[in-house]
């Protein structure tokens, strides 16, 4: 018999969008698809409905779609230069940049959260909204631009010399042109000189391929205990999760609060409700207890990538469309339910979910 899931704790810290608003999360591929759809390509026919219900829904301020710190890493493997501008393209259109935080920040939140009952110092954390644009948000980086001068920050002294309008609108155009380029990658003749001035876009696969190494260590424990894999597997996870995904937050979090870790986690119970209370923990480890279930699964960086864009897009996001092995791990413990997300596999699906799917709030009463 499966165990009951622990009730998950939402950080009130992290500023969602109001609540008349539907965020809806594409993989990749779906906007390949749409990509395609927008350019006429015959594998895109079958989306062209589709595509413009989404746009109908972006402009009635009905939807927003988002994009996440994965998009853009992702679009950075794309070889093809004319692919990367036809995707984003059409990802400028539907999302204007709309970004989720980044996810080590979600977590952060989250960590913070689940203090609150055991501190006896107050969070130091301030509100973060959820939504912003471009991919500054998406990492973790304030949004705008600054002009520092010989004293410090010169920004508002150039934007009097230079005229509040004529220097805003620079600003923005100069900001526009950042995020297109940034998203839609470089193109083959810039990039010798990008890598001049210290353009290394492999460093983000080498930082995805390391967290999967710690995922393939884990399987020949797995091979050797095999009741592991057919029995309590997701505690196993969960206690891996804490240890591997949580070791430089862990610090970070529990000293401003005059904590440690043993004041909040006295046996291997409290510990298993501890981690997989927080809501996008609780996606990575379903994701990673479906998948260490195989094993002759072969874990590769974008797997993590993966797991990182739904432990953000599933709590968050009203309407989220991946692929079929996240579908399938995703919804066979029925996260979709337990988080009110509608979790598709086809961008079909997505439009006729567009129109009836309502959006909550999911820190009100009763959501757990």
């Amino acid at each position: 018999m499966r165990e009951k899931a622990p009730d998950l704790v939402w950080p009130p810290l992290l500023e969602l969008p109001s609540d008349d608003v539907k965020l809806v999360y594409l993989d990749l591929n779906h906007w390949i698809s749409f990509a395609q759809a927008s350019k006429g390509h015959p594998n895109g026919i079958p989306f062209v409905d589709t595509l413009k219900a989404c746009k109908a829904a972006k402009s009635a301020g009905t939807a927003i779609f988002v994009l996440s710190a994965t998009h853009y890493m992702e679009m950075n493997k794309i070889k093809d230069p004319g692919q990367r501008q036809a995707i984003a393209d059409v990802m400028e259109e539907l999302s204007g940049f709309a970004s989720l935080m980044d996810r080590v920040v979600v977590m952060s939140l989250e960590l913070d959260a689940m203090l609150d009952p055991f501190a006896k110092e107050p969070s130091r954390w301030s509100r973060i909204p959820l939504l912003g644009k471009g991919v500054r948000h998406c990492f973790g980086r304030a949004s705008g631009v600054r002009i520092t001068g010989p004293n410090g920050d010169a920004t508002e002294e150039v934007r009097v010399r230079v005229g509040a309008e004529k220097f805003d609108d620079l600003i923005a155009q100069a900001e526009l042109q950042l995020e297109r380029s940034l998203l839609r990658g470089p193109a083959d003749d810039e990039v010798e000189n990008l890598r001049a001035c210290g353009y290394k876009p492999e460093t983000t696969i080498q930082s995805g391929e390391k967290r999967a190494a710690q995922e393939r260590e884990l399987s020949p424990t797995l091979d050797a205990e095999t009741r592991w894999r057919q029995g309590r597997l997701r505690d196993v996870v969960a206690a891996r999760e804490l240890c591997t995904e949580f070791q430089d937050i862990l610090p970070r979090i529990l000293a401003p609060r005059h904590l440690a870790l043993r004041d909040v986690i006295s046996d291997p119970e409290s510990g298993r409700k501890f981690v997989r209370a927080m809501p996008s923990t609780e996606v990575s480890i379903e994701l990673k207890t479906a998948w260490h279930r195989n094993r002759d699964k072969n874990w590769t960086a974008n797997d993590m990538y993966d797991i990182d864009a739904m432990a953000l897009a599933v709590p968050y996001c009203d309407i989220v469309v991946t692929e079929k092995a996240c579908h399938h791990a995703l919804t066979t413990p029925r996260l979709g339910e337990r988080m009110h997300t509608a979790v598709l596999r086809d961008l079909k699906e997505l439009l006729k979910t567009l129109e009836r799917w309502e959006p909550r709030r999911r820190f009100q009463e009763g959501v757990k």
